[in-house]
């Protein structure tokens, strides 16, 4: 059998919020809300977005297409993204905290802000944390930040304050089915009872890349079956 998961993860990655499975439809109107401008959003000095829950639920993926998502909205193409992955030790994201606090301070060139997403942003250092405080601050009319985190205990305060929090937990597995029947349509599968694919979702416990490598599983399992 060829590589038939050559171009899985780019053609399924979601690149539109209609491509989010979110845990609540209130999490859901939510970010709408926020990124369609009906929020108001930026304004009032809260220019971020926290999205906060469990592992594996798709904050990452979430944070990586809002800056699109706002952009479009503002009537523009394609967002230029500042993209810091917070990792422990070393200077935990010092230094691109710093060269952030610079560029709030230019006029945005290409898009209508800036766009700043920090992953596990509770792994910066205290000092850090108050640095990015100082850069959303500077930025406030002029860049959105985009904060993912799993211990939300762990983020400063005032942090917190100048941000929009959204919950982003793991949806529940009847609410996976339309996207997951759509993958195995896409590579011709059809006519599975509702039964069998909750009984392949649910031990995922909603994590989005156990739920997509068991798709991928049952679909190889049915392809092997058909080519038999």
């Amino acid at each position: 059998m060829n590589n038939i998961f050559k171009e899985f993860d780019s053609k399924y990655e979601p690149k539109t919020l209609n491509d989010i499975v979110f845990h609540t439809a209130q999490a859901r109107n939510k970010m709408e809300s926020l990124t369609n401008g009906s929020f108001g959003f930026p304004s009032t000095g809260v220019n971020g977005i926290l999205l906060h829950g469990t592992y594996g639920t798709g904050k990452s993926a979430l944070a990586k297409i809002l800056p699109q998502v706002f952009e479009v909205n503002n009537g523009g193409e394609d967002a230029y993204v500042t993209y810091v992955n917070v990792a422990q030790g070393g200077d935990n994201g010092a230094t691109v905290i710093e060269r952030i606090k610079s560029q709030t301070q230019l006029v945005p060139f290409a898009n209508a802000y800036h766009y700043f997403v920090l992953d596990e942003v509770d792994n910066l250092r205290s000092e850090s944390m108050s640095s990015l405080k100082v850069a959303m601050n500077t930025g406030v009319n002029n860049s959105i930040f985009i904060l993912t985190t799993n211990n939300l205990s762990k983020v400063e305060g005032g942090v917190i304050n100048r941000c929009a929090v959204v919950e982003f937990n793991a949806a529940a597995s009847k609410d996976w089915l339309p996207k997951v029947r759509g993958i195995l349509a896409d590579y011709g599968i059809t006519g599975i009872e509702d039964k069998l694919l909750l009984n392949i979702i649910e031990p995922c416990e909603g994590s989005a890349r156990k739920i997509l490598m068991a798709v991928r599983m049952l679909i190889a399992e049915r392809l092997l079956k058909r080519a038999a």
